[in-house]
């Protein structure tokens, strides 16, 4: 698949050199992937459609009702239309985009690798995102069953990522061999994870995290540091009144539907 593909990237590359081409081919670093972050539901979905990102990050969960695996980031009701996963993976194959699954719920992984499966994801599109520990579990099958897919390596903590947790990431990724992609939150990476992940040849680095003051200087100050991958910063201003009022709503309507 991937060498076929790699057949037609001179005509790819003819076309990027025209205008703007927002999939994404065969061959291109990471470093090149403009993340459209959340686009659960069909109005997140369309709006990153129209936008310049080349990749498209969905959340995966049981539905509430559990009828079923839906796109939704948070364990409440969003707002919006929540697509299917099916549905998700059919629009963003159609899109041409690379399309990066970050499993919420790994108990359901069976289910979700098997969906990826019928739909018929090109392997080089494909990154899936779980828990060190979650990857622990499942990268060896999600390896036998798509060679070609990256997998998003985590850290083993919730605080600053060194030397000793990124070599266990390193180790990792070792086992499970590449593509691979090491993800560490923009504020937790250290110099001295970089090192390490250096060790790893031809992986990327990439981080991720919102909040960021000044989203131009600090990617150009990971870069230097050493970031080759998926740099995903938003600017981001806190929550107002009217995003507290949805979320209220959201939790009251969740409650409902487990009782009923």
């Amino acid at each position: 698949m991937i060498d076929r593909l790699s057949s037609r990237r001179p005509a790819s590359s003819a076309a990027r050199a025209q205008g703007p081409d927002n999939t994404w081919h065969s061959g291109q670093p990471l470093s090149e992937a403009r993340n459209a972050h959340r686009t659960n539901t069909k109005e997140q979905f369309q709006e990153a459609l129209k936008s310049k990102a080349n990749w498209f990050e969905g959340d995966v969960r049981l539905e509430i009702d559990r009828s079923g695996i839906e796109m939704r980031h948070d364990k409440q009701h969003e707002s919006g239309d929540n697509l299917t996963l099916r549905e998700w993976l059919t629009m963003g194959k159609a899109s041409g985009r690379g399309l990066k699954l970050d499993v919420k719920e790994p108990e359901h992984m069976a289910e979700i690798l098997e969906t990826i499966k019928e739909v018929g994801i090109p392997e080089e599109r494909l990154m899936l995102n779980l828990g060190f520990g979650a990857m622990a579990q499942w990268g060896a099958e999600i390896r036998k069953q798509f060679p070609n897919a990256i997998l998003a390596i985590n850290p083993p903590t919730d605080g600053k990522v060194g030397a000793a947790e990124a070599r266990r990431m390193v180790e990792q990724a070792k086992k499970f061999g590449d593509p691979v992609n090491f993800v560490v939150r923009y504020d937790k990476l250290t110099d001295e994870a970089i090192r390490e992940f250096q060790k790893h040849p031809g992986a990327a680095i990439s981080v991720w995290g919102s909040g960021v003051k000044d989203v131009s200087r600090t990617s150009e100050e990971l870069k230097r540091r050493g970031v080759n991958g998926m740099i995903d910063l938003a600017s981001g201003s806190g929550k107002g009144v009217d995003d507290y009022l949805k979320d209220g709503f959201n939790w009251a309507k969740t409650g409902l539907d487990k009782l009923f």
